[in-house]
């Protein structure tokens, strides 16, 4: 099955020939990605200055050969946007990404857009690494992210119950993301809100323990898990900790006043492993797989 994408950078830079090979990488799933020539005009470390990474974002949706957008990569700049942007004008396409598009993904589901959290662009790059341990995930989630967009039903992903959690379902919206990028957006007008019920999914990369910690207690302390349902945990790639006490059980520390159910090693975030699902989507946490009943 073939896909068209628009390709968006709205956060960081990216070195055209990186996008250049992961473009030519995903052609080899059936994947065709649209780059215009102008989709990047370095600004800082930035892709644009806000008026051109909107412009650029605006252009993409409005491209009629394209079935979803996706992000070349997250970085930084994605909340600078917010305010900016004309939501009436966006078609009901998906967008596509993960760490910094946090943000914009989650601005979607707030206006009915639809969004799903996923690889980026530049993460085809793997498609061509020597080892198959690299490639064949890599593989597998790109193309599980053009089932997403074509409407196939979703498979489940499996999680671990954490010691605070009973055997009960839970069921509620799949938000949540970048947990810096989350808990650095508390307090302005983007700031993330968890919905009721809402499984919230956090995952994040090359940050000590002690600053993961505070990120959470921002959020907790911000409300914006007051209404949730569950808090399920990604992958926290060269996370750094100290002394013996697991990330799992500091997050259980800092929600035990919300009473929240904790459930850890769902395969999202910035490792190698990196399972797209659709942001907002009802999910169903039934044993030790986060399912999606809806398709």
């Amino acid at each position: 099955m073939s896909l068209s994408v628009s390709v968006v950078a709205p956060a960081s830079h990216t070195d055209p020939r990186l996008v250049d090979d992961a473009v030519a990488a995903l052609e080899t799933l059936g994947i065709h990605a649209h780059v215009p020539d102008t989709l990047q005009a370095p600004h800082r470390y930035l892709a644009g200055s806000i008026q051109h990474r909107l412009d650029m974002l605006y252009a993409a949706y409005e491209d009629s050969r394209t079935e979803a957008i996706w992000a070349v990569r997250g970085g930084y700049g994605c909340a600078q946007l917010v305010e900016h942007v004309d939501w009436s004008r966006l078609p009901a396409k998906p967008l596509v990404g993960y760490s910094d598009i946090t943000v914009l993904l989650d601005q979607c589901y707030r206006h009915g857009l639809p969004a799903i959290h996923g690889p980026v662009i530049k993460d085809a790059l793997r498609l061509n690494h020597e080892s198959s341990e690299s490639r064949t995930p890599t593989r597998r989630q790109m193309l599980e992210v053009v089932d997403l967009v074509t409407g196939i039903k979703p498979t489940g992903l499996p999680l671990h119950r954490h010691a605070n959690s009973t055997p009960e379902t839970i069921a509620g919206p799949v938000v949540g993301g970048n947990l810096m990028t989350l808990a650095c957006i508390a307090g302005t007008s983007c700031q993330f809100v968890a919905p009721p019920h809402a499984l919230v999914i956090l995952e994040d990369v090359g940050e000590p323990y002690y600053r993961l910690e505070r990120a959470l207690w921002q959020l907790v302390h911000s409300g914006a898990l007051d209404q949730a349902g569950a808090l399920c945990m990604g992958t926290f790639e060269g996370c750094t900790s100290y002394g013996e006490q697991s990330l799992a059980e500091i997050a259980a520390e800092l929600i035990s006043p919300l009473e929240l159910p904790l459930f850890t090693e769902l395969p999202v975030g910035h490792g190698l492993l990196n399972r797209p699902w659709r942001y907002g989507a009802l999910g169903r946490i039934e044993g030790n797989t986060l399912e999606f009943p809806t398709g």
